[in-house]
């Protein structure tokens, strides 16, 4: 099928702006994950890692309204 005529966006098609947002908070949620387990972690690490999960969620949520397909 061509993707011209899917119903949704596929990454490939988001802005540049919008694949660097997404590849950043994806970037951060997966650090925050890995430093958690670490002996050296802050104590803040937790909040940390929610509140970048969360940004994720919502920042993809408002793409799948936008019509993108995420």
């Amino acid at each position: 099928m061509d993707r011209r005529h899917c119903v949704g966006v596929v990454v490939s098609e988001l802005t540049p702006a919008d694949q660097a947002i997404l590849r950043y908070l994806r970037t951060q949620v997966d650090r925050l994950q890995d430093e958690r387990y670490r002996q050296d972690a802050r104590p803040s690490i937790v909040n940390e890692l929610q509140i970048a999960q969360r940004d994720l969620k919502q920042y993809t949520s408002d793409l799948r309204k936008k019509g993108y397909n995420i």
